[in-house]
């Protein structure tokens, strides 16, 4: 019997993931790819649904839609039986105007197969072009906490993460932010560059939405960790009763999902990277970049 290491294993599933890119959203080779996808496969995007002939299926009515379309790889994150990552997915419209498209998706894998997905999109992006089945909130079930084993390092890193999200963003304890956060760190929003980096700027970012959203909460609906980064998907829930970025108070209940990824050096989040779904803001009523 040949036992896999966790770090064979993070590797073989990345290796899995990149494949599917590879094969699927990038070369279209549609036949090929049923054999990435474990037969007991679940998706849980909600654009997704029952779609015929499965994920490959999915795909291939998209392209129908968004000629050329193909997805990159950004950022991954590969932690045991689980694969995060950011993609940006670009193609032209039938009108001739382009899709630029950022998602992060979350995959498990299973006998060296996908065998479920989760997934952030930026839902802002596909109703400017027309997508149908945007109704509701995108909420999809979670899976939270670490799966599998993770060095010491690891578990550190990803229990700083958990504090950020439960003692500043929602106990909104700005004052603790420097215990989570380099003064310096780097923000990268996968949108738009018009993001400040540093931490006095994260604070005075986050004092807004508080005034916005008073009643502003996060939950950690996944984590995956390896080595110096943490990825999550985060579900924000809060009332626009102030006013924010131009817009509110509309007594506008949000419910926003994002994902994260951070780098932490020496014990603080050093950099972090995020896609954001902002029709969830837009319904709130606020303006989206």
């Amino acid at each position: 019997m040949t036992t896999v290491s966790p770090f064979g294993q993070r590797a073989r599933n990345a290796d899995l993931v990149r494949d599917l890119y590879e094969v699927l959203y990038r070369e279209h080779r549609f036949e090929e790819a049923g054999r990435l996808f474990h037969a007991g496969h679940v998706d849980h995007d909600p654009l997704a649904g029952p779609a015929a002939g499965g994920p490959v299926g999915h795909f291939r009515a998209l392209t129908e839609r968004f000629w050329g379309l193909r997805a990159d790889i950004d950022h991954l994150v590969a932690d045991n039986d689980r694969v995060m990552l950011f993609a940006t997915w670009t193609g032209r419209t039938p009108s001739g105007g382009d899709l630029r498209l950022h998602t992060a998706e979350l995959y498990r894998t299973q006998d060296g197969r996908i065998a479920e997905h989760w997934n952030v999109a930026d839902r802002d992006v596909l109703a400017a072009h027309g997508v149908p089945g945007l109704e509701g909130d995108g909420e999809q079930p979670a899976a939270p906490g670490l799966h599998g084993p993770h060095s010491a390092v690891e578990q550190a890193n990803a229990e700083l993460v958990l504090g950020a999200y439960r003692e500043v963003f929602s106990e909104h304890r700005l004052e603790l932010a420097d215990r989570y956060y380099h003064h310096d760190y780097r923000h990268h929003n996968m949108r738009t560059d018009a993001v400040p980096d540093g931490l006095d700027a994260f604070k005075a970012f986050f004092a807004d939405n508080i005034a916005a959203f008073p009643d502003l909460v996060t939950t950690v609906d996944h984590i995956v960790a390896a080595e110096d980064r943490v990825m999550v998907l985060v579900t924000w829930t809060g009332t626009l009763t102030g006013a924010w970025s131009g817009g509110g108070p509309s007594d506008l209940p949000l419910r926003m999902r994002t994902c994260d990824q951070f780098r932490i050096e020496a014990g603080k989040v050093a950099e972090h990277w995020e896609v954001v779904d902002y029709l969830a803001l837009r319904r709130a009523g606020l303006p989206t970049p």
